[in-house]
Protein backbone atom coordinates (compact mmCIF):
# COMPACT_ATOMS: atom_id res chain seq x y z
CA UNK A 1 0.00 0.00 0.00
CA UNK A 2 1.26 3.16 -1.03
CA UNK A 3 1.14 6.33 1.40
CA UNK A 4 -0.17 9.61 -0.19
CA UNK A 5 2.12 12.89 -0.18
CA UNK A 6 0.76 15.67 0.18
CA UNK A 7 2.11 18.84 -1.99
CA UNK A 8 3.76 21.59 -0.03
CA UNK A 9 1.00 23.99 -1.50
CA UNK A 10 -1.89 21.42 -0.22
CA UNK A 11 -0.28 21.41 3.65
CA UNK A 12 0.04 25.56 3.35
CA UNK A 13 -3.98 25.20 2.34
CA UNK A 14 -4.67 22.86 5.10
CA UNK A 15 -3.47 24.84 7.52
CA UNK A 16 -4.32 27.64 6.61
CA UNK A 17 -8.25 26.42 6.52
CA UNK A 18 -7.61 24.74 10.20
CA UNK A 19 -6.92 28.56 11.36
CA UNK A 20 -9.95 29.59 9.37
CA UNK A 21 -13.07 31.75 10.08
CA UNK A 22 -13.72 31.71 13.83
CA UNK A 23 -17.14 28.89 14.75
CA UNK A 24 -16.12 26.95 11.61
CA UNK A 25 -17.27 23.37 12.66
CA UNK A 26 -15.26 20.46 10.32
CA UNK A 27 -11.73 20.33 9.84
CA UNK A 28 -10.03 20.99 6.33
CA UNK A 29 -10.64 17.39 4.17
CA UNK A 30 -8.13 15.65 2.01
CA UNK A 31 -7.55 17.07 -0.49
CA UNK A 32 -6.59 13.70 -2.60
CA UNK A 33 -9.41 11.52 -0.54
CA UNK A 34 -11.77 14.35 0.22
CA UNK A 35 -12.26 12.46 3.86
CA UNK A 36 -12.35 14.92 6.78
CA UNK A 37 -8.71 15.32 8.52
CA UNK A 38 -7.89 14.51 12.03
CA UNK A 39 -5.93 17.60 13.56
CA UNK A 40 -4.08 17.24 16.96
CA UNK A 41 -2.62 20.45 17.92
CA UNK A 42 0.25 20.39 20.58
CA UNK A 43 1.45 23.27 22.11
CA UNK A 44 4.86 24.15 23.96
CA UNK A 45 4.79 25.61 26.92
CA UNK A 46 8.37 26.77 27.01
CA UNK A 47 8.58 28.03 23.37
CA UNK A 48 5.70 29.19 23.00
CA UNK A 49 5.26 27.23 19.67
CA UNK A 50 2.30 25.52 18.09
CA UNK A 51 2.18 21.99 16.55
CA UNK A 52 -0.38 20.20 14.62
CA UNK A 53 -0.24 16.71 13.53
CA UNK A 54 -2.48 16.26 10.23
CA UNK A 55 -3.75 12.69 9.53
CA UNK A 56 -6.33 11.78 7.13
CA UNK A 57 -8.24 8.34 8.41
CA UNK A 58 -8.89 7.19 4.83
CA UNK A 59 -5.45 7.16 2.51
CA UNK A 60 -3.56 7.83 5.53
CA UNK A 61 -1.82 10.77 4.57
CA UNK A 62 -0.23 13.00 6.95
CA UNK A 63 2.14 15.65 8.07
CA UNK A 64 3.47 17.56 10.89
CA UNK A 65 2.98 21.73 10.90
CA UNK A 66 5.02 23.59 13.39
CA UNK A 67 5.14 27.40 13.36
CA UNK A 68 8.43 28.93 11.90
CA UNK A 69 8.25 31.74 13.91
CA UNK A 70 9.32 32.48 17.60
CA UNK A 71 6.93 34.70 19.67
CA UNK A 72 7.24 38.22 18.37
CA UNK A 73 4.79 40.98 19.85
CA UNK A 74 1.94 43.20 17.55
CA UNK A 75 3.33 46.61 17.08
CA UNK A 76 1.34 49.38 18.79
CA UNK A 77 -0.73 49.98 15.03
CA UNK A 78 -1.71 46.69 14.87
CA UNK A 79 -3.36 46.15 18.54
CA UNK A 80 -4.99 49.94 17.63
CA UNK A 81 -6.71 47.84 14.71
CA UNK A 82 -7.45 44.49 16.72
CA UNK A 83 -9.27 46.21 19.64
CA UNK A 84 -11.63 48.58 16.94
CA UNK A 85 -12.53 45.04 15.63
CA UNK A 86 -13.07 43.32 18.76
CA UNK A 87 -15.35 46.23 20.62
CA UNK A 88 -17.68 46.01 16.88
CA UNK A 89 -17.71 42.31 17.25
CA UNK A 90 -16.11 42.10 13.61
CA UNK A 91 -13.85 38.76 12.69
CA UNK A 92 -10.61 39.98 13.05
CA UNK A 93 -7.89 39.10 10.63
CA UNK A 94 -4.17 38.87 11.00
CA UNK A 95 -2.67 41.49 8.51
CA UNK A 96 0.82 39.49 7.85
CA UNK A 97 -0.68 36.23 7.10
CA UNK A 98 -4.36 36.83 6.79
CA UNK A 99 -5.37 34.60 9.40
CA UNK A 100 -7.76 34.53 11.70
CA UNK A 101 -6.62 35.95 15.11
CA UNK A 102 -7.59 34.45 18.29
CA UNK A 103 -8.16 36.52 21.58
CA UNK A 104 -8.29 35.79 24.96
CA UNK A 105 -10.20 38.43 27.53
CA UNK A 106 -8.62 38.86 30.72
CA UNK A 107 -9.85 40.68 33.77
CA UNK A 108 -9.83 44.73 33.90
CA UNK A 109 -10.90 44.25 30.27
CA UNK A 110 -7.27 42.87 29.00
CA UNK A 111 -7.14 41.37 25.87
CA UNK A 112 -4.58 39.27 24.29
CA UNK A 113 -4.25 39.01 20.49
CA UNK A 114 -2.75 35.91 19.32
CA UNK A 115 -2.19 34.85 15.58
CA UNK A 116 -1.68 30.73 15.71
CA UNK A 117 0.31 30.85 12.18
CA UNK A 118 2.67 33.28 12.31
CA UNK A 119 2.88 33.56 16.53
CA UNK A 120 2.51 37.51 16.71
CA UNK A 121 0.72 38.43 20.32
CA UNK A 122 0.46 40.97 22.09
CA UNK A 123 -2.67 42.08 24.94
CA UNK A 124 -4.34 45.80 25.26
CA UNK A 125 -6.87 47.20 27.32
CA UNK A 126 -10.58 47.74 26.34
CA UNK A 127 -11.49 51.40 27.33
CA UNK A 128 -15.35 51.92 27.96
CA UNK A 129 -16.96 53.33 25.12
CA UNK A 130 -20.06 55.71 25.97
Amino acid sequence: MTVTKYSDQEKEEIIRDYFGPPGTEENPRCPTCGEVLRLDGLHDSGSGQFRLEVSCPDCKASFSWQQNYLQQPWKDLHLQYFVERYTTHEPIRCPLDDCYIIYTEFTDRIVEFRCPYCNHRGKAQIENRK
